[in-house]
C-alpha cells in the first residue's frame, strides 16, 4: 500500500530537507548523568563528587556544596537558514543574524554517604529570517547516589530535553545515543529515568539492578499530517554481577532487555542483550571501562518509508506500508576512557549497540563515538566536544543511513564579579539521507552572561 502527500510548490524535497535540518537537536549532552549512575554501580566505594562532574562542569569552580543561577543574552549567527523559496519553488538557504536568551541553574549537594547534582538550561532562539521558525532549547539532569547501608547503595538519574527546530547539540554521554532526534520534526522531546541498586555481598563481589524508562515524542508544526515520524515508549531492565579482582580491577557479567513501543501503531521491538565488562582505574585519576556481547532483536508492526518523486511538476512524498517482522543478531561493544581532575574533565566513548531509533528507523543498529574536554582556571573555562552517529534500522528493510556528526568548543571569561563573556562555534555535518546530499551548517553565539557566583557559562 502506498500513501502520498502533495507538497505543492517545492522542489526537490525542499520541505523533507528544511525539517531535516533541525533533527539532531535532541541528543542531549546531560545524557553522561546515566553515565555516572552506571559507574556509581560498579563502584560503590566511589567518590560521590564524580557525579557532578559528570553532567557538567560548572562544577570546576566549585569544592563541595553549591548553587549558581545564571542569565545570559547572545548574538546569533548561522550559516545554514531557510530564506524562502525561489522562482522555481525551491527553499533557499543561507546565512542569517538572531539573538538568543536564557538562563540555568546549577546545584550540588554533597554528604557523607552520597550526593545529588541538578542541571537546567533553557533558552529561546530567533532568527531574522521570517521563514526560520522561533524555537526554545531546554535541558535538564538530576543525578543522585546514596549509601543505605553497608551493603546496599542507591543510584538514580533523571534527564530530558525540549529541543526545537534548528537546534545544535553536543553529546558527552559515555553511552549510546537514547534519543538523536527525528528528520521530520519540528521540535523533539525526550524524557529518561532510571534507578540501579548495587548489593555489595563481599568485598568483592557485588550484584547490580537497573530500570528506566524513555519517551521520545515530536511535534510537526506545519506538517502535522506528516506521516512516517514515530514517537516511541520504552522500559530497560537489567542485572549484572561483579567481582572485583584488584583494589583497581573489575570485571562482570551483565543481561538486559529493552521493550520499544511505536506509536501510531508503527510496532513494538524487544532487544535481549548478554555482555561481559572490564573496568580499570589508572594512575592519576584515569579509568576504561570496556564491555562486549551481543544483542537479539525482535520487531514487527507496519512501517512507513518515504520517498519523494516529481509528478507533473510538483513533489510528491510518498509513503510505502511495508509490514514486518523480524528477528537479527547484533553485535555490541563499547569503550569508555575518562579522566576527572577539580580543574578538568576528560571523555572519550566509542561502539556499537541497539537503540530505540529516531521516529523513521524504528529500532537501531547506532554507530556512535563521543569526546569531551574541559578545562578551568580561576576565572576561565575551555571546553571542546565532537560527536558521531551513524543509525541504520534492524526493524526493517530501509537501506539509507542517518549520520552526522558535530564539533564544539566554547570559551568563557569571568570580567568582573558576577559578569562573564562566553563565545561557541558549532560545526553540524549531516551524510545523505535518502535523496538528500552531504552538508555542513556552522553556528557562532557570543554575549554577556550574569550569575549568582562569578562562574562563565561552559559548554556543559
Amino acid at each position: 500500500m502506498i500513501r502520498v502527500l502533495l507538497l505543492p510548490g517545492l522542489g526537490n524535497g525542499a520541505t523533507f530537507l528544511k525539517i531535516f535540518r533541525g533533527s539532531c537537536g535532541v541528543k542531549s549532552f546531560f545524557l553522561l548523568c546515566i553515565a555516572a549512575a552506571t559507574l556509581a554501580a560498579q563502584d560503590s566505594n566511589s567518590d560521590s563528587g564524580n557525579i557532578t562532574r559528570s553532567i557538567t562542569a560548572g562544577s570546576e569552580f566549585f569544592d563541595h556544596d553549591f548553587v549558581n543561577f545564571y542569565v545570559y543574552g547572545n548574538g546569533v549567527w548561522d550559516s545554514r537558514v531557510p530564506n524562502g523559496l525561489s522562482s522555481t519553488g525551491q527553499e533557499v538557504y543561507g546565512s542569517d543574524l538572531g539573538w538568543e536568551a536564557g538562563g540555568g541553574v546549577t546545584a550540588t549537594h554533597t554528604f557523607s554517604d552520597g550526593g545529588i547534582t541538578v542541571n537546567y538550561r533553557g533558552s529561546y532562539r530567533d532568527y531574522q529570517s521570517s521563514t526560520s521558525g522561533s524555537g526554545q532549547q531546554q535541558s535538564l539532569a538530576l543525578a543522585y547516589q546514596k549509601r543505605l547501608n553497608r551493603r546496599w547503595t542507591l543510584s538514580a538519574f533523571a534527564s530530558g530535553a525540549i529541543l526545537g527546530y534548528g537546534s545544535s547539540y553536543f553529546s558527552t554521554s559515555a553511552g549510546s545515543s537514547i534519543t538523536p532526534g527525528s528528520p521530520f520534526g519540528l521540535e523533539s522531546r525526550f524524557a529518561n529515568a532510571g534507578l540501579s541498586l548495587t548489593y555489595e555481598q563481599t568485598r568483592r563481589l557485588s550484584y547490580v539492578f537497573t530500570g528506566s524508562l524513555l519517551i521520545n515524542t515530536y511535534s510537526y508544526g506545519s506538517a502535522a499530517n506528516t506521516p512516517g515520524a514515530i514517537d516511541s515508549r520504552g522500559v530497560n531492565g537489567g542485572a549484572s554481577l561483579l567481582y572485583r579482582l584488584t583494589a583497581k580491577t573489575t570485571i562482570g557479567a551483565t543481561y538486559n532487555r529493552s521493550d520499544f513501543w511505536y506509536s501510531p501503531n508503527a510496532g513494538t521491538s524487544a532487544v535481549d542483550s548478554v555482555s561481559l565488562t572490564l573496568s580499570h582505574k589508572f594512575p592519576e585519576h584515569w579509568q576504561i571501562d570496556l564491555s562486549a556481547g551481543i544483542n537479539r532483536v525482535h520487531s514487527a508492526g507496519t512501517a512507513e518509508l518515504p520517498v519523494t518523486f516529481l509528478f507533473d511538476g510538483q513533489t510528491l512524498l510518498a509513503y510505502y506500508l511495508v509490514p514486518y517482522n523480524r528477528t537479527i543478531y547484533s553485535p555490541a561493544f563499547q569503550g569508555v576512557l575518562s579522566h576527572s581532575l577539580r580543574r578538568s574533565v576528560v571523555s572519550i566513548s566509542g561502539g556499537q549497540s541497539v537503540m530505540a531509533g529516531n521516529g523513521l528507523f524504528l529500532a537501531s543498529r547506532d554507530q556512535f563515538a563521543n569526546a569531551a574536554l574541559s578545562y578551568s582556571t580561576r576565572r576561565t573555562n575551555l571546553s571542546f566536544g565532537l560527536n558521531f552517529t551513524r543509525l541504520s534500522s534492524v526493524s526493517t528493510d530501509i537501506n539509507s543511513t542517518y549520520s552526522y556528526y558535530g564539533l564544539s568548543a566554547s570559551y568563557g571569561v569571568n570580567l568582573v564579579r558576577y559578569v562573564s563573556a562566553n563565545f561557541r562555534y558549532d560545526l553540524l555535518h549531516y551524510n545523505q539521507l535518502f535523496t538528500q546530499g552531504n552538508f555542513n551548517e556552522s553556528r557562532i553565539s557570543f554575549g554577556l552572561s550574569l550569575s549568582s557566583k562569578s562562574v562563565p557559562l561552559t559548554l556543559f
